[in-house]
């Protein structure tokens, strides 16, 4: 595996985990707000719209976490599998990222 495919794999994995991060802040935002309505319309009360709401979140919030700690494995896996390119992929990795932020910044001034 070269390095350029390699920093390929790696920005892959971390935008999984930020794809993860921000669907799983909507879900559990979402979810809160369902089970605090559904919990409160049911029974007419302020716990059990509290325990609707929080179970709600906590199994939205599943999906999201699994899918983020696969891209961490996948990321550790692939450290352990290329340990001598590893770094130069990563630093390549971080150049083109800081490069984009650059341009994107660039723009809006």
């Amino acid at each position: 595996m070269t390095p350029t495919t390699l920093a390929e794999a790696i920005a892959d994995c971390h935008a999984t985990r930020a794809r993860a991060r921000r669907m799983g802040v909507a879900f559990v935002i979402l979810a809160t707000a369902t089970g605090a309505l559904l919990g409160f319309w049911a029974l007419n009360s302020l716990t059990m719209a509290a325990a609707g709401a929080m179970v709600l979140a906590t199994v939205a919030a599943v999906p999201a976490a699994l899918r983020s700690m696969g891209a961490s494995r996948r990321l550790a896996r692939l450290e352990a599998d290329h340990p001598a390119i590893f770094p130069t992929a990563i630093e390549r990795y971080r150049m083109v990222m800081a490069t984009e932020r650059a341009s994107r910044y660039k723009l809006y001034c």
